[in-house]
């Protein structure tokens, strides 16, 4: 099977090995070492940190897998860049080597740091039942700024979709082509340095925090997964009053929306 960004795993036969064939895909773009102006990956990362950080995930939910239900192999996506695509492990003309050796040897190897600690700035469904303003009816073109009043929206519990979409939690049924969402949420914290999206999206989709587009994301995915913040987005986040405003388009099949907000801290070692 191929999962994107995954990892995932076929179930357990008794005459052939589980091979998860394709995964990762992670886009990271080194400028003045690609051969195309514009690149893309299944997942765009903003920096070297965050691209590493994902990366040890990654490979430790394929260490998961192998304990249960018995993943034999796995290949990332991919070992370089190739010519539209920016998720290599090394840049198109293979001079750079996008993350530090010894961290992705140690996760290729199953050895891992400590986790980083993650605090939920804004929840999904998959914790809390989180209420969000929403319509199916396209509002005006202000809908997601922060002093738009979406008062006169009706009220539902995430997440919006249609029973029998994969993954999905559907606290209220959204069956329509469009949906338009608002939440507001409250942080007493001013530093918003490392902040990531957690999203489950079924189909297209754009979430934009206190007005500015935070992430544009194509197609679906089956599960929850996290996603980069544009650093404008992240630059938008303040202390106190925020707003989270979420546009969803289905075109076929199941449908569904969820979003949330997380933040990350490095791991408290103790010797």
């Amino acid at each position: 099977m191929h999962r994107y960004p995954g990892p995932g795993s076929p179930p357990p036969e008794d005459q052939r090995a589980a091979v998860l064939g394709e995964f990762g895909g992670l886009g990271f773009k080194v400028d003045g070492h690609t051969w195309a102006g514009r690149t893309w990956g299944y997942r765009g990362m903003v920096s070297v940190d965050k691209l590493t950080r994902q990366y040890v995930k990654l490979l430790r939910g394929v260490y998961q897998l192998n304990k249960s239900p018995g993943l034999s192999a796995a290949v990332y996506t991919q070992t370089t860049d190739v010519e539209y695509e920016g998720n290599g492990l090394l840049t198109y003309d293979r001079e750079v080597i996008k993350m530090p050796v010894d961290i992705v040897a140690a996760a290729n190897r199953g050895s891992f740091p400590p986790e980083p600690v993650v605090t939920v700035i804004s929840p999904t469904a998959e914790k809390e039942n989180v209420m969000w303003r929403y319509t199916t009816e396209k509002p005006a073109d202000d809908w997601l700024k922060p002093e738009f009043s979406a008062s006169e929206w009706k009220e539902g519990k995430a997440g919006f979709g249609t029973a029998g979409t994969p993954g999905a939690i559907v606290g209220t049924v959204w069956n329509s082509p469009d949906i338009w969402l608002r939440r507001e949420f409250t942080t007493e914290s001013s530093d918003f340095r490392d902040v990531g999206l957690l999203m489950h999206h079924d189909e297209d989709a754009e979430i934009y925090i206190n007005g500015v587009l935070a992430s544009r994301v194509r197609r679906f995915i089956s599960a929850y997964e996290e996603s980069e913040i544009s650093a404008d987005a992240v630059r938008a986040l303040k202390k106190g009053r925020n707003v989270l405003a979420v546009h969803c388009h289905q075109t076929t099949g199941g449908q569904y929306i969820d979003v949330g907000i997380l933040s990350y801290a490095p791991a408290t070692v103790t010797k």
